[in-house]
């Protein structure tokens, strides 16, 4: 066995996911020869730094209704990675990021505390095998899957590990399959919690101006407990009277649709996405299932792009494993939404953003009677990449 067999055999462990992945992938690689292993690749680098004004009126923090003064706030985010590749078939990488790391949903820290110095925390780490179609990593790893903010936050880097096969063929239809086994929690004497999750995709491409692509997923959550769970990781999802466990199991379906049009001109791409998730784990009734629709226009690629967004969700309490999902406002399930969105990339790599969010919750069970209002959260955005 030379050295590239032996690092992807080590990859192995008690889980029939990793041994069945990495023997795919033992199977994957040819023997790399002396100069091959010698190619020398450079270190890559790269960031980006984000400044944030955020309003919040009347907000929300409470299980029923708790209308408070309008919050202002000063939010940072600063991310920094590396990546390098090893002897042409694997690569390596790692990234710093801002923000709390008991929280997976967010890398954003706000300003404040007495002027205290800012966390800083390592959000991945990971190696990844690239051998023609086939597609293998492990570690904290960016997610693999295709997918939206409904069920998964932008933020949420998975620990475990999952691989990807896109089938070869025409340039017109492009199939691919994703499988993962993600480590929720591990406990040292009790039973660990963890997601068994499946996608299978394909892109349509019927004409130049014109693409298509659907998704379809499923992810087999099994939480056995949630004592090592912050406030912020269970949220508002069903639980128990002391909060100590869900009243549902987490099996969601999950459909995905996204119709790109490049017909008005390279400066005026049109996007229209899709999503609809079902829970068949949920146990409280018929609060099981989500969509959201979300419509681009325009794209922030180059100085002086626009890009418009408008998008609407609506999310029933136990529709998504509320621990993973958006975290935009203050609910993350059993919510209606309205977005709103405008990038302005004013020079190169820099661009300014406006986001108003428009939001309430779906349903407030409550003995007595509330009114179901909107809140806003209106947020002001300038990144800089590089």
């Amino acid at each position: 066995m030379n050295g590239t067999h032996k690092l992807i055999a080590m990859f192995c462990c008690r889980h029939p996911l990793n041994i069945l992945v990495a023997s795919l992938a033992l199977c994957a690689v040819p023997p790399l020869d002396e100069a091959q292993a010698q190619t020398d690749h450079p270190l890559n680098f790269a960031g980006d730094f984000r400044v944030r004004h955020e309003r919040t009126t009347r907000q929300e923090p409470g299980a029923t209704p708790d209308i408070r003064d309008p919050r202002n706030r000063e939010v940072v985010r600063f991310r920094f990675g590396m990546n390098k590749k090893i002897n042409g078939l694997f690569n390596f990488g790692a990234r710093l990021a801002t923000g709390s790391p008991d929280d997976p949903n967010t890398t954003d820290i706000t300003l404040g505390d007495f002027v205290n110095d800012l966390t800083i925390s390592l959000d991945r780490a990971f190696m990844e095998l690239n051998y023609k179609n086939f597609f293998f990593t492990g570690g904290k790893f960016a997610n693999p899957f295709r997918s939206t903010e409904l069920v998964w936050d932008g933020d949420v880097n998975p620990q475990g590990f999952g691989a990807s096969y896109t089938l070869p063929g025409s340039s017109k239809i492009i199939p691919k399959f994703t499988g993962v086994y993600y480590i929720v929690d591990e406990q040292t004497n009790y039973a660990d919690s963890y997601m068994w999750g499946g996608q299978m995709q394909c892109v349509i491409n019927p004409a130049p101006d014109l693409s298509l692509t659907l998704a379809g997923a499923y992810y087999d959550y099994t939480i056995k407990s949630l004592a090592n769970a912050k406030t912020d990781d269970i949220q508002s999802n069903f639980m128990n009277s002391d909060r100590t466990a869900y009243l549902s199991d987490f099996d969601l379906i999950d459909g995905i649709a996204i119709l790109d049009y490049r017909g008005f001109g390279e400066q005026h791409p049109l996007r229209l996405v899709g999503d609809f998730v079902k829970n068949n784990g949920a146990n409280q009734g018929e609060e099981d299932t989500g969509f959201a629709i979300d419509l681009y226009f325009g794209k922030a690629a180059k100085k002086k792009d626009w890009r418009f967004q408008y998008g609407y969700a609506l999310a029933e309490n136990d529709a998504v494993l509320a621990a993973f999902s958006h975290d935009n406002t203050t609910l993350a399930s059993n919510y209606e939404q309205h977005t709103l969105g405008i990038d302005y990339v004013i020079v190169e790599n820099t661009v300014l953003n406006a986001t108003l969010y428009h939001y309430r919750r779906h349903d407030i069970k409550s003995p007595i009677s509330i009114e179901n209002d909107f809140f806003s959260r209106l947020r002001l955005n300038a990144l800089v990449s590089f």
